[in-house]
């Protein structure tokens, strides 16, 4: 019988704040965490939203380094477990910034996964898999603890996006919103709106500690959530977009439910992947719609008020399923005002809304056909 794997420990820093509980109120706010980056303007280019993490400043060596370091530490304490106990599955993208500021080509992410790689002494993995990334990291190290070949793993993500490199190459891939005369840069990205243009660029990182069910009550931790489900697939259609009737997302959605040994019924909320994007938008709710039928469970987004973090993006999203789990709560999708009758979803609009479910899916589609999705079950310890 293959071991139950549960989470023990949390970190985040995101553009919403330094720690879970920063992320997580500002949420339920639906406070913009997307501003003007005043980088990106004296850069001229046509992009300038996006959302950053505050307390590191831009020219700080190492930033998406000091990025997992403190997400990692922060999850590390809470699980009360150290570095050295435990394995390590990571993503990370590159600090782009520092290749236009120096002038040099660098391997940030090597960088990253090395400096905390160094502290672990169990199996250590790098992911890269685009977008789905961070959520791939945790569906590897549940396989592992899964399969008896670990007691313990650090799993998630960390990235810096907010450089003019990046910003004009997503610009020209049509991916990021443009700027609009008049409108203020923390509308820019609308996940499901009428209004759509693209996703905000975002730098964070997000880390959870996963164990064996056995080890964690055999050590009195605190069970925060169990890892019930994981799927993986491949779209091989397209580098920029998936195709039309997001039939690789649901595959993959689909592969996830069947791990968990769920219905789609049993499934009470959904963290989509809801970057913005014209055609993302519309494949998504196509194969949610596939999936669940209708009205299907609530359905939310957090990169109208995150912006999208890539490599990061999923690790923190599920930082977030995990509060919101405890919590029994849905934050809203913030900037989504005017929802697309195309993408009709049971959207959380306005306000958070209060729940009663068990299980969360969330979702990961990423660029060039890269997707992954988990599904959380509430852990019995959660305050």
């Amino acid at each position: 019988m293959s071991a139950r794997v549960v989470i023990t420990g949390l970190g985040a820093l995101s553009a919403l704040g330094d720690d879970p509980a920063a992320l997580w109120a500002g949420l339920l706010a639906g406070s913009w965490g997307v501003r003007r980056q005043a980088h990106l303007v004296e850069a001229g280019l046509r992009v300038s939203a996006g959302g950053g993490v505050a307390s590191l400043p831009l020219d700080l060596p190492e930033r998406e380094v000091e990025l997992g370091r403190r997400a990692a530490d922060a999850a590390l304490a809470q699980a009360g477990l150290s570095a050295s106990s435990v394995g390590l599955i990571w993503s990370a993208g590159l600090d782009s910034y520092q290749w236009t500021s120096a002038g040099l080509v660098r391997r940030a992410a090597s960088a990253c996964f090395q400096a905390l790689a160094a502290r672990h002494r169990s199996p250590r993995r790098m992911l890269a898999v685009a977008c789905a990334s961070g959520t791939q990291t945790l569906g590897e190290a549940a396989r592992l603890i899964r399969s008896g070949r670990l007691e313990a793993c650090l799993a998630g993500g960390s990235s810096t996006l907010l450089s003019p490199l990046y910003a004009s190459g997503f610009a020209a891939l049509g991916a990021v919103a443009l700027d609009v005369a008049g409108e203020a840069p923390e509308l820019a990205c609308r996940p499901f709106d009428r209004r759509r243009r693209g996703f905000a660029l975002a730098e964070g990182a997000g880390a959870l500690v996963l164990e064996s069910e056995a080890h964690a009550r055999a050590r009195g931790a605190v069970v925060l959530a169990e890892v019930l489900g994981f799927g993986t697939s491949q779209d091989a259609f397209d580098l920029n977009r998936p195709p039309p009737d997001g039939a690789g997302a649901e595959r993959c959605v689909r592969r996830a439910l069947e791990d968990a040994g769920l219905e789609p019924a049993e499934v009470g909320a959904v963290n989509a992947h809801g970057t913005g994007t014209r055609v993302g938008d519309l494949a998504e709710a196509a194969a949610l719609r596939r999936v669940f039928g209708a009205p299907g469970p609530a359905v939310t987004s957090v990169k109208g008020a995150l912006g999208h973090a890539m490599a990061a993006s999923g690790a923190l999203e599920a930082v977030v399923c995990v509060l919101s789990l405890g919590a029994q709560t849905l934050p809203p999708t913030v900037n989504l005002e005017q929802p697309d009758p195309e993408c009709a979803l049971d959207h959380v609009l306005g306000a958070p809304r209060a729940a009663s479910f068990e299980h969360v899916l969330s979702c990961s589609f990423g660029m060039g056909g890269q997707n992954a999705a988990i599904v959380l079950r509430r852990g019995p310890d959660h305050a």
